[in-house]
């Protein structure tokens, strides 16, 4: 999941932040404000984390958030978070199935 190169290259990401659920910054592509958007991630999967506990959920490893000009992706795994900003949103699909395969997860 690490490899932001390779998500970079996922047709429709506009941009892709990586960083841990402490708020660390790590690395970014195409993202002018990397520790911010580390820092929100980090805090958006950590509280997701804990609701998706309480609904029975187990683990959750990812979750998309779509707004009118654009979407993002927040995905887990241990303690590396990735934030990956789509662009349009309509492609939002077909970038999580890509983003899936690349880090080697199906679903």
């Amino acid at each position: 999941m690490a490899d932001l190169a390779s998500t970079a290259r996922i047709p429709n990401v506009a941009s892709a932040v990586l960083g841990d659920l402490a708020g660390g910054f790590h690395d970014a592509i195409r993202e002018g404000d990397g520790e911010a958007v580390a820092s929100v991630a980090a805090f958006v999967a950590s509280s997701l984390a804990r609701a998706g506990e309480e609904l029975g959920l187990g683990a959750v490893r990812r979750v998309a958030i779509v707004g009118e000009q654009r979407a993002v992706v927040v995905a887990l795994s241990g303690g590396v978070v990735v934030t990956v900003r789509v662009e349009p949103p309509g492609a939002l699909g077909a970038v999580e199935k890509a983003l899936d395969a690349s880090i080697g997860r199906g679903g």
